[in-house]
């Protein structure tokens, strides 16, 4: 079989259902691996989805759920998705079409539905170049070599982002499929959201450490306060960029948080060095 479609998931029935309907009838593997911690999610395959093969999660973050789902595999090219993304018609045709002597393909993304509200949450790759794992295929010969994503990243935080400077750093041959076509459905995230996802800002001191970036103690209190400059000349010299209100709203809770977030990046720097 030259697919096998990896889905993790985590106590999210009712979105891995609307994943997996656009995928019935497919010609490809599907396996789930499955993070919860109740049997809603395995009773909804057994009861709608009875050829899509279940397993038990390892409960440690999304990367180690997909790495899970990817050793079971037995097709020939892996392709992720996320259970709170919808393929569309002709996805796994899209990704097909591209592999010529590709190792790695991308498919596109967009947020049908995407307003400017800050406090919305959405993820596109128009155009290629990032690697986003919600849809994105490996050969599994390739996929075992790289070792898989990095266990690490207990939460989604930068577990592609790594996983994709591999990949430049071993020189694979990448394709963008833009016919392979999801959709991720934006998702609002109101001021609690918004508070997690700024702590999750540790995530990029394991990023800089895992990729050879944490030059010094210092470096991830450069790197962020580099960035926040940076960001703050783009909002005024890129005007014409779409999501005005979110990239204003963003630049601004960063300024607001700086004080909070810098002793906390200076401690994560620590931890993960004397941890890794």
């Amino acid at each position: 079989m030259k697919f096998s479609v990896v889905i993790p998931t985590c106590r999210r029935p009712d979105m891995l259902a609307r994943c997996l309907r656009p995928l019935d009838g497919a010609e490809a593997e599907i396996l789930v691996s499955d993070d919860s911690d109740d049997d809603r999610t395995r009773d909804l395959l057994a009861r709608e989805f009875p050829k899509v093969r279940w397993l038990q999660g390892p409960r440690r973050g999304p990367a180690a759920n997909r790495n899970c789902g990817a050793h079971a595999a037995t097709g020939e090219w892996l392709a992720f998705v996320d259970d709170d993304c919808e393929p569309q018609a002709g996805w796994l045709e899209g990704l097909a079409q591209a592999i010529g002597d590709a190792d790695v393909i991308e498919g596109r993304v967009i947020a049908p539905g995407a307003t400017d509200s800050p406090f919305e949450e959405h993820v596109e790759n128009l155009r290629g170049g990032v690697l986003w794992s919600c849809n994105l295929a490996v050969r599994r010969d390739v996929f075992e070599r790289l070792g898989g994503f990095d266990e690490g990243f207990r939460e989604a935080g930068g577990e592609d982002m790594e996983f994709a400077w591999r990949v430049a750093r071993a020189n694979l041959r990448v394709k963008f499929a833009p016919g392979a076509l999801v959709h991720h459905p934006p998702r609002y995230v109101g001021w609690r959201g918004l508070w997690r996802r700024t702590w999750m800002i540790r995530w990029m001191s394991l990023y800089r450490l895992k990729t050879g970036q944490a030059r010094s103690p210092a470096g991830g209190l450069l790197d962020e306060c580099t960035l926040l400059l940076r960001q703050t000349v783009q909002l005024v010299t890129r005007r014409e960029e779409p999501w005005p209100r979110r990239r204003v709203f963003a630049v601004a809770w960063r300024w607001f948080t700086f004080p909070l977030v810098l002793p906390y990046i200076l401690y994560w720097d620590w931890r993960f060095k004397t941890t890794q």
